[in-house]
């Protein structure tokens, strides 16, 4: 890639961007990079850029790689993003104009079923390490993003055998909320912080990492999630799948919108309301039921 997104890149991290998204945006503007070299032969220069170039971008990664509808949009976000920052910083004369966002057909996200979780849960159990059956538990019973469970301090929990709340101090895009913690996950985390003070004393983090002044990072965190899925025979279960095992349930049980919504800290409830949309297993049994 060249010197021009490197810096973007950098601008990224700086503005407090997640590892997450850093790492997204590189390999999509890298796909993009790859190719516009290999249609026009030359470097991507942003002051360059039409929006003829746009609309064949979009294209070729439509008809040509068949790529789904999000990837498309998402790949483009990426580099309007990229080329927006360019403008700013008088590094391209002005935007151009980018073609209207492909129409994606959105289900609800995919949750695990109760057998699944249940195949999962047991899994944690047998293992019998306090400290993973309290990270996913935060993440299946509390509703939180594997980044926001790894980064909790210990002052941030307060669990007790009839309360429990967890503070979320930088949620996404930085806000603050706290969430209720039910009691199965209430007893996960007082078991894991009576083995951790003895483990990692001093450490202000609720998962400290292999250096205590650290916290457990998110792959590694991720790679816990991994490890019992491929145990439970859940394939390509990846740690957000929990977040939206969390909202569904929650529905499923009679919460509302609003209610749901103050758990995973959405601002728009119609972030919250994807999660009413039928699956597509559900839509199926309803296709079998009204065949005649």
């Amino acid at each position: 890639m060249t010197e021009i997104f490197d810096r973007y890149l950098s601008y990224l991290k700086e503005t407090d961007a997640s590892t997450h998204t850093v790492s997204g945006y590189r390999k999509d503007l890298r796909a993009f990079s790859e190719w516009y070299r290999d249609t026009y032969g030359e470097e991507p220069e942003p002051e360059k850029m039409t929006s003829i170039d746009l609309r064949e971008y979009q294209s070729w990664m439509r008809n040509v790689k068949g790529l789904k509808p999000n990837t498309v949009n998402r790949r483009m976000k990426a580099v309007k993003s990229w080329l927006s920052w360019c403008v700013d910083r008088g590094l391209a004369p002005r935007l151009p104009d980018f073609p209207r966002g492909v129409p994606e057909a959105k289900g609800a996200p995919e949750a695990l079923d109760r057998v699944e979780v249940n195949r999962l849960l047991r899994e944690v159990e047998k293992e019998g390490n306090a400290r993973d059956a309290a990270l996913v538990r935060l993440m299946l019973s509390c509703g939180l993003r594997v980044s926001e469970a790894v980064t909790l301090q210990v002052e941030d929990v307060d669990v007790g055998e009839r309360h429990g709340v967890i503070v979320v101090r930088n949620g996404k895009g930085g806000k603050y909320r706290e969430a209720p913690v039910p009691p199965a996950a209430r007893k996960a985390i007082r078991e894991w912080l009576a083995v951790r003070e003895k483990k990692h004393p001093g450490s202000p983090w609720l998962f400290p990492g292999a250096c205590p002044e650290k916290h457990l990072t998110a792959c590694a965190a991720w790679r816990v999630v991994k490890k019992y899925a491929w145990k439970a025979r859940i394939p390509d279960l990846h740690p957000h799948t929990l977040r939206h095992t969390c909202a569904t349930n929650m529905l499923r049980a009679g919460a509302n919108l609003v209610e749901v919504a103050s758990v995973l800290g959405h601002a728009r409830l119609d972030t919250t309301a994807v999660y009413t949309k039928p699956s597509m297993a559900e839509l199926a049994r309803a296709a079998e039921r009204g065949e005649v």
